[in-house]
């Protein structure tokens, strides 16, 4: 068979994308490789969030030029949300590329390989759909899950426009997965292939069929949790990512009855400033914020809260970045994904002229990061003496007589016993590290016993 090899850049989105990628390939008699030097086929899935995202992918095609000279049959190929941004110019600035297909071409994937297979021909492919409907590519069978959880992409695109986000201009607006295509892919990777956790994948997930345009009577997100618990067999519902101002009753609601949905919801905040937030576009206040997340911590007592972090925003005081700390302080977030602001080309915010200076931008990233690890390590301290229910996702990668696994709230236990990959275990936790638990596996019987 053929090997296909393929890099991938950014989020869970994106990997979730190369899966597919690789089940698409394989009728064409393409199978997957971790080794690129004997691929026939190599596609960089691309991320623009990040910055500099567009130099990191240049580069790694110029350490691939020596790759795709030594066979004239060799594909290379950029996809995701780089290629949707550079799309034509990216085929006339690297000649050895052979393809460039954006994020709403990967179904098409396949006949553009077998395009350039026959015709020896190079294309780029970004343009948008015409068509208002979520283009899922057919599930196909899997000749291996890894482990006992699985990505289920839900929606695509974002309708929200935040001032310093690329995503709505290279994956498009909103389009909804119909739930019971949903519902049907996760009962069969329950029931094939043994999958014990889902963790619901979107931009914005729990904006799913809220926007103006959805189906009449589609369900919302907190319809589709409803159905997905029903599952029998599948033990945990994880989905991310969350917008603040989506947090209404009924959401509330499926995680005060719906033990199955984890008691961990990853929320971004941004800022604890309202200048900022609203200068950033996200459509809620601070207090809402905290009003929501308030809700939801009383609906599901112990409810593990991660989130995203941005400092040194265009016009950013020293004051607004006090905000923002006194918010996380007080949230007091199991662990948040912080990062200093980077411009993003196309994006509202590259317009403003008041940025804050690199230096401030790196020493207020650096504070902030050092009270949330203080914050965290105090979170796992306080574990200590508890006793978890963890799912065994497997043996440790630094010790294989240790298992692992993940407790509801997503914190990583690492333990000793005897269990299955995706059994639900009793674990007393005997010791805190900076960011897992370890303990010590208890047998039913010990537990029934006690």
């Amino acid at each position: 068979m053929a090997k296909l090899h393929v890099v991938t850049y950014g989020c869970q989105m994106n990997a979730h994308d190369s899966d597919r990628m690789v089940e698409l390939m394989a009728p064409l008699g393409f199978e997957a490789t971790k080794n690129k030097d004997e691929a026939d086929l190599i596609v960089l899935n691309t991320c623009s969030v990040r910055e500099k995202a567009d130099q990191k992918m240049l580069s790694e095609l110029g350490r691939l030029r020596e790759w795709r000279a030594e066979h004239p049959t060799r594909i290379l190929a950029v996809g995701g949300c780089v290629a949707q941004g550079m799309g034509q110019g990216l085929l006339d600035k690297v000649p050895f590329l052979d393809l460039v297909f954006g994020t709403d071409q990967l179904a098409a994937l396949p006949d553009m390989v077998r395009r350039i297979q026959q015709d020896n021909v190079r294309v780029a492919a970004v343009d948008w759909r015409d068509a208002d409907e979520f283009d899922f590519l057919p599930i196909r069978p899997r000749s291996k899950v890894e482990g006992c959880h699985a990505f289920v992409k839900i929606m695509k695109g974002c309708n929200q426009f935040c001032t310093y986000c690329i995503v709505p201009y290279v994956k498009g607006r909103e389009l909804c997965r119909p739930a019971d295509e949903i519902v049907d892919e996760v009962a069969m990777l329950v029931e094939r292939y043994g999958v014990r956790e889902v963790t619901l994948l979107g931009q914005t997930v729990t904006s799913y069929n809220v926007r103006h345009n959805a189906r009449p009577g589609a369900p919302r997100f907190s319809e589709l949790l409803y159905r997905l618990h029903e599952i029998q067999g599948l033990h945990r519902i994880r989905f991310m990512t969350g917008y603040p101002k989506d947090v209404e009753p009924d959401l509330v609601a499926a995680f005060r009855d719906l033990p199955r949905v984890a008691g961990h919801i990853h929320m971004p905040v941004q800022s604890g400033s309202d200048p900022i937030l609203k200068r950033m576009n996200r459509g809620y206040t601070r207090a809402l914020y905290t009003e929501r997340m308030a809700d939801l911590r009383a609906a599901r007592p112990g409810l593990a809260l991660t989130s995203d972090v941005i400092v040194g925003f265009p016009g950013e005081t020293e004051a607004d970045f006090e905000a923002t700390m006194d918010l996380v302080r007080t949230m007091r977030f199991d662990s948040i994904f912080s990062f200093s602001y980077s411009e993003r080309p196309g994006t509202r915010a590259t317009r403003f002229h008041d940025s804050v200076p690199h230096e401030d931008r790196r020493r207020r990233l650096r504070t902030l990061n050092e009270m949330q690890e203080e914050i965290t390590r105090e979170i796992l301290q306080s574990r200590v003496g508890n006793r978890e229910e963890v799912l065994v996702l497997g043996p440790s990668t630094r010790d294989p007589n240790i298992l692992c696994g993940r407790t509801s709230e997503h914190r990583m236990v690492n333990f000793r016993g005897v269990a299955n990959v995706g059994d639900l275990k009793h674990v007393d936790i005997t010791e805190a590290r900076p960011h897992s638990l370890r303990g010590q596996m208890i047998s039913d019987a010990q537990r029934l016993s006690a």
